[in-house]
């Protein structure tokens, strides 16, 4: 048995599940989620259609992955975690295949529905599931380090996409070229680097040994927490899913920032290169406080959270009040990177932590149910705000919002506190 002060060595069985969670949002995620905004005009041109009706395609996708995400976590959780994936990853990879063909909009509806099927297993459900269980410490930080790669291969990916259409290249070739590249970064990892437990291969979560050691316990390779129908009958519960939606709307104002900067007169600067810097530094931002914000969140969660408040009020601050530089601006849109992480790190560890691991994955399904649903609609939320009353009461809502979920956050772990007795094998 590991002692309270020997550290715990990782295997190669727990490795191939970070890089399967790192691979996946690396090639399918980043895909699906970081480029579709250079195919906007691109398709709308070709089809003849206009860049809304191509953007619609986005609100399709997400409100496929509201509809599917209580079903596919029931699925994750009495199914082997293989075939789920695997098949979540061949929606995908036929998706863009699909697109790779089509010359009619509706094609791209359809594309779109294969799209929410396949993401709402391999990013907002998959990677916490798998995590959670193989992992009783460092789970945050390895959360963090998978959705990390959203960013990286979002950055990767789009300059690619830019250096092909630059040679000349046809969308339709280059849908077919990340249907190849969906398929390849992911599908051998979801086939034979993971498996749904520990206990499938004779190990334990790892950390569960020294912390199991620590309190003079053995250590249980069973995952303990409440019974999702218990926990859906908690005021915790509501708190957290008003929560993570809160999240997913105050984040996207970063979408706003070039329509922001536009709208800006008198700046020394050119207004649509600021907007445009701002959007990538915030991107970058992200990428790294993923990381950081997760490995906090192991430490406390609590304190993640007020950093990422904090992240989010200085960074918009900064935006909004210090036009008359853009270096600052920068620095405000990449701090604010720290709040934009939560969405997909500190949402998944508050949800464990409240909850525990026992029936994860169909508790944060329900969760990002209303997750997915507010995100069909925040972009247009926000774009409708700064049209009908302009960037300062973007701004100033924006804040608001902050307070509200910092303030659902701290409710969260209190109310939560209270049925940990409760928690079973």
């Amino acid at each position: 048995m590991a002692t309270a002060t020997t550290k715990e060595k990782m295997s190669v069985r727990h490795l191939l599940v970070v890089l399967t969670g790192i691979m996946i949002t690396f090639g399918c995620s980043a895909l699906c989620f970081s480029t579709w905004g250079l195919f906007q005009p691109v398709v709308a041109e070709s089809l003849g259609v206009a860049t809304t009706e191509f953007a619609l395609y986005v609100t399709v996708m997400y409100l496929t992955m509201t509809v599917a995400s209580p079903f596919a976590g029931k699925l994750l959780q009495v199914m082997d975690i293989r075939i789920v994936l695997s098949v979540s990853v061949a929606l995908v990879g036929g998706a863009f295949l699909l697109m790779s063909f089509s010359n009619t909009i509706l094609l791209f509806y359809i594309a779109a529905v294969m799209l929410g099927l396949g993401e709402i297993s391999i990013l907002w459900l998959a990677i916490p599931t798998l995590i959670n269980r193989w992992f009783a410490d460092r789970a945050g930080f390895f959360i963090g380090l998978c959705m990390a790669f959203t960013g990286i291969g979002g950055a990767l990916w789009s300059a690619v996409f830019t250096a092909l259409r630059s040679s000349g290249m046809d969308f339709h070739q280059i849908y077919l070229i990340w249907a190849v590249i969906a398929l390849v970064t992911s599908l051998p990892f979801t086939l034979f680097c993971v498996r749904n437990s520990p206990a499938d291969c004779g190990l334990q979560p790892y950390g569960a040994a020294a912390a199991a050691a620590a309190a003079g316990k053995t250590a249980s390779v069973k995952p303990t927490g409440l019974s999702a129908s218990r926990a859906m009958k908690t005021p915790a519960f509501y708190a957290v899913c008003l929560f993570a939606g809160l999240i997913n709307i105050a984040i996207l104002v970063a979408q706003q920032f070039p329509t922001y900067t536009k709208s800006l007169t008198d700046v020394p600067y050119d207004v649509m290169v600021v907007g445009g810097i701002m959007l990538t530094v915030m991107m970058v931002g992200q990428a790294i406080f993923k990381v950081v914000l997760g490995a906090a969140a192991d430490k406390s969660a609590k304190g993640a959270l007020i950093f990422a408040f904090a992240a989010g009020v200085v960074g918009i601050l900064l935006c909004w009040m210090c036009t008359f530089n853009e270096f600052i601006m920068y620095g405000g849109a990449f701090i604010f990177g720290g709040a934009y992480a939560t969405a997909v790190v500190l949402v998944p560890v508050v949800v464990r932590q409240s909850f525990g691991s026992r029936e994860y994955s169909i508790i944060y399904s329900r969760v990002s149910t209303v997750f997915n649903l507010i995100a069909a609609f925040a972009a247009m939320i926000w774009a409708w705000i700064g049209s009908s009353f302009g960037f300062d009461i973007v701004f100033i809502v924006a804040l608001v919002m902050l307070v509200v979920i910092l303030a659902l956050g701290l409710f969260v772990f209190a109310d939560a506190k209270k049925y940990k007795s409760e928690w079973t094998e």
